[in-house]
This record gives C-alpha cells, sequence and structure tokens, in this order.
C-alpha cells in the first residue's frame, strides 16, 4: 500500500517536469521555422538569373535582353520624373521655388527607387550567372549553380548576396508598386492638382505593370512570410514623414504634409492612414505570392522538367 501512494505524486512530478521540458523544446522549433520563413536562403540559387519559360540553369540570351530593356526602361523614366518636375498646372497659390532634391520625400519615388534597384541588382546577377557559364564550359558540371567549389557532405551552400539582395529588393518593390498605384488612384490624385500625363501614369501606373510582368517572367519564388520586409519599409516611410513633418519639412508647393491623407497636424488621420497602406500592403503581397505560385505551376504543366531541377535541393 505505501508503494502504491508513493508513486502518485512522483507520477505527477515525472509529468510536470516533461512538460515544462517541452515548452522550450516547441518554442525553439517554432522560432526556428519562422527564421526559416523570413530567411533570403534558396535554392537552386541559380532561379535568381533565370526566367520561369526556360530549361538551361543558366540564363538565355533572351532573358538577357529582357533584362536589360527593362533596366534602361526603368533608369530613363526615372531620370525623366526627376528632371521634368514642375507646379501643378493649376497652381494657383504663392510662388515657390522649386527644390528638386523634394523629389526623394514622396513614397512613389521610394517605391520607384526600389524598382530600380531591384532592376539593376536582377541584371547583376543574370551577367553574374552568364560569365558562370562562359567559365565551365569545359568542366564536366557545367551545370551547377554555385561558383563550382566542392561542398562538404551535410552542409547546403549559402545562396549567394547578390541574389538575397536582389530577392529582397524585388520583394519590397513588388508590393509597394502595388499598393503606391491603388492609393494614388483611389486617395490622392487630385483633378484639380495633379496632372494625368504620361509620366504620371507611368510612375503610378506602369510601376504596378512592370512588377506584374516581372512577377510572370522571374523563376524565384514569392513567400508568404515575406511581407514583413515590405511591411517594414512602409512602416520605415510613415516614421519618415512624421520626422519630416517634426522638423517643419514641407511639400513642393509648401503645405506642411508631403500628402493630405499623411497630414500629422491630424495624428488619428494620418495613423489611420498608415493602417490602411499597411493592411493593403498585407492584400498585395499576397497578390504577388498567388501569382508567382500560378506561374510556377503553370510553366511546370507547360514544359517538361529540366535535368537540372532534378538533381537540384529543396527549398529551404
Amino acid at each position: 500500500m505505501c508503494k502504491n501512494v508513493a508513486t502518485v505524486p512522483m507520477k505527477k512530478t515525472m509529468d510536470s517536469a516533461i512538460q515544462k521540458s517541452c515548452k522550450p523544446a516547441m518554442l525553439g522549433r517554432m522560432w526556428q521555422a519562422s527564421r526559416r520563413a523570413l530567411n533570403l536562403e534558396h535554392s537552386p540559387a541559380h532561379q535568381f538569373a533565370c526566367s520561369q519559360w526556360q530549361s538551361s540553369p543558366h540564363p538565355s540570351t533572351p532573358y538577357l535582353v529582357y533584362r536589360w530593356l527593362v533596366f534602361l526602361s526603368v533608369v530613363s523614366i526615372g531620370v525623366a520624373s526627376f528632371a521634368c518636375q514642375r507646379l501643378p498646372r493649376l497652381y494657383d497659390g504663392p510662388k515657390v521655388e522649386l527644390n528638386y532634391m523634394k523629389w526623394f520625400i514622396y513614397f512613389t519615388n521610394w517605391g520607384y527607387l526600389l524598382i530600380a534597384l531591384q532592376a539593376g541588382l536582377a541584371l547583376a546577377v543574370a551577367h553574374r550567372y552568364r560569365a558562370q557559364k562562359l567559365n565551365s564550359l569545359n568542366l564536366r558540371f557545367a551545370a551547377c549553380e554555385e561558383d563550382e567549389i566542392p561542398i562538404p557532405l551535410g552542409r547546403r551552400a549559402r545562396t549567394p548576396l547578390l541574389c538575397r539582395a536582389y530577392w529582397l529588393a524585388h520583394v519590397i518593390a513588388t508590393d509597394l508598386a502595388f499598393v503606391i498605384s491603388l492609393v494614388y488612384w483611389a486617395l490622392v490624385h487630385d483633378p484639380k492638382i495633379h496632372e494625368v500625363n504620361a509620366l504620371n501614369v507611368l510612375v503610378h501606373g506602369g510601376n504596378s505593370v512592370l512588377m506584374l510582368c516581372e512577377l510572370a517572367v522571374t523563376a524565384h519564388p514569392i513567400r508568404a512570410a515575406h511581407a514583413l520586409y515590405s511591411a517594414g519599409a512602409g512602416l520605415a516611410y510613415g516614421v519618415f514623414s512624421a520626422f519630416y513633418w517634426a522638423v517643419g519639412g514641407t511639400d513642393r508647393i509648401g503645405l506642411p504634409a508631403i500628402y493630405p491623407a499623411l497630414d500629422w497636424n491630424k495624428p488619428g488621420s494620418a495613423f489611420g492612414f498608415v493602417s490602411l497602406c499597411a493592411v493593403v500592403m498585407v492584400f498585395a503581397h499576397a497578390l504577388a505570392t498567388c501569382v508567382a505560385a500560378a506561374r510556377a505551376r503553370l510553366a511546370q504543366r507547360l514544359r517538361p522538367r529540366a535535368h537540372s531541377d532534378r538533381l537540384t535541393l529543396p527549398t529551404h
């Protein structure tokens, strides 16, 4: 009888000890899963340099031409947007001297700079793997997506820094383009002030069209968890606009708010506008994720799987 009685508290003690030891293990697994979802590691890395619609693990000539066309077009439009600044045609306020450097305070131009950055990085990635192909023609494993450096067993090669930088810029630029186009035409555009000309349409509409084309052409995936990076960029602009207002900054015509809807003299409406943009950002990233997934599935159905795809490591 005494032995049976003594085992009851001992069993409870063991159960509580097991529960306590399981909690840190569960939290550790959750932390590791979150890190894997948020990291910028992906295999095969050559997907960052190729189109979804090619079978070779190295950038094709048509894709390289496409990358140059995108880069030159984006840079040309950006330079024109900066150089052709002027006061609104219907502006009838006091005379102000146009400050060209205020081009950099607008969220639209932040997004456009990110589009130009991702276009330049994409071109650099394509040329890197193009050069790798030329340097490895006489090697037995020319389709290797890394730098032909032997990888020790049990270890995975990290995604090159250039590819990770391009992926991050691409994700943020895509989400911001969708948000900028929607918010500008729905809330910011005022027909009494803003002209509807070719440059305005290209910057506030062509940006989204271009990033949709990028999603349709490129081969790398879009992860749902990476929405946090875009949200961070949007939050950074919100903080910048508040700081700019606090130090007395004005827009190009001398008003204290960069955008009427982002007037920090009315903090309630400003916070509401930032919150609305955050919600739209989530939907924009969900759209980008769905488009990238549909592109990959469609390409898999329309063309046979390449030999290189069968030999690649899984995404991690």
